[in-house]
């Protein structure tokens, strides 16, 4: 194809965007706002599973308490056997003298009554991955192999319930997020299918005289990521403009289990992201509806 066919495809593209103005404007408007929805869901569903994949590491540790009996020796030998463990990442010890003290800084009216100190030796032991939890407290409450443990506490059920969370989000928002992505290709074909109607007579004509059929495809294809790529770019300002003041109103909740969740979501990537769906959405709409109904005009 030879440069002076290329710039008559490009100005055949651009003549069809505005020859039907009010047709490309309804369909600009259209797929923006189908784009934003889109984008707005698919970007809500992926910072909720970051902050729902979050929440199991506030979990992922578990605390083992020695026999009130027990010496220091034998904490310190614990202490050792469980950081062996394939799932223990951090040991860290507590003192039963730090634990006193704690507590006597707390409230000191709760030890005035205590002469001695009954609390015991306390490991802390962080996981190294937040659904090694339950493994990890299974393996210290066999007396077999600690016998010198009292008690385990670990958020077991917590991070069960928040993984199952993180699976439930990724299912619903990517049913709704195909969903909506079926019905913006719809839209542009439609689109596309109007102009092949309203442009068939002049189709026909170029067909009589020898036009090949990809020679009349590119101008359409052109129209549809056209569509596709500015309403894109508009349903991109929409939603990271709408995200910021969002993101702004949950930090002034300050909910500890909110926290201070990084975001691998970038305006830059949320952007070629959106622009690179509504290409892929453009294209393939005006494809789909110039195959079936370019032959029959």
């Amino acid at each position: 194809m030879n440069p002076s066919s290329i710039l008559f495809l490009l100005h055949e593209g651009y003549l069809n965007v505005r020859r039907n103005g009010l047709m490309t404007f309804a369909a600009l408007g259209t797929v923006a706002v189908m784009l934003t929805v889109l984008g707005g869901s698919i970007w809500s569903v992926y910072r909720i599973s970051e902050y729902a994949q979050h929440q199991p590491q506030t979990f992922n540790e578990v605390d083992a308490f020695m026999n009130t009996s027990s010496e220091r020796d034998d904490t310190l030998a614990v202490m050792d056997r469980v950081k062996k463990l394939p799932d223990a990442s951090v040991v860290h010890l507590v003192t039963r003298e730090q634990a006193w003290q704690d507590i006597t800084h707390q409230d000191p009216t709760l030890t005035e009554s205590m002469p001695d100190d009954p609390l015991p030796d306390k490991l802390e032991i962080e996981t190294r991955d937040a659904k090694n939890v339950q493994h990890l407290a299974d393996l210290l409450r066999d007396k077999n192999a600690f016998p010198e443990l009292e008690a385990v506490t670990d958020a077991g059920a917590e991070v069960r319930m928040m993984l199952a969370f993180a699976r439930l989000v990724k299912l619903i928002g990517g049913g709704a997020s195909l969903g909506l992505f079926i019905a913006t290709m719809f839209i542009v074909y439609n689109t596309i299918r109007l102009t092949v109607f309203a442009r068939r007579r002049e189709i026909r004509i170029m067909q009589l005289v020898g036009a090949t059929s990809w020679f009349i495809r590119i101008p359409l294809l052109l129209e549809g990521l056209f569509h596709g790529v500015v309403g894109a770019a508009v349903a991109s300002i929409i939603v990271l403009f709408g995200g910021r003041h969002i993101a702004q109103f949950v930090e002034q909740l300050h909910s500890p289990l909110i926290g201070d969740v990084p975001t691998q979501a970038t305006p830059l990537r949320v952007a070629a992201c959106l622009i690179l769906i509504g290409s892929f959405v453009g294209l393939t709409g005006s494809y789909l509806s110039i195959h079936r109904y370019l032959k029959h005009v």
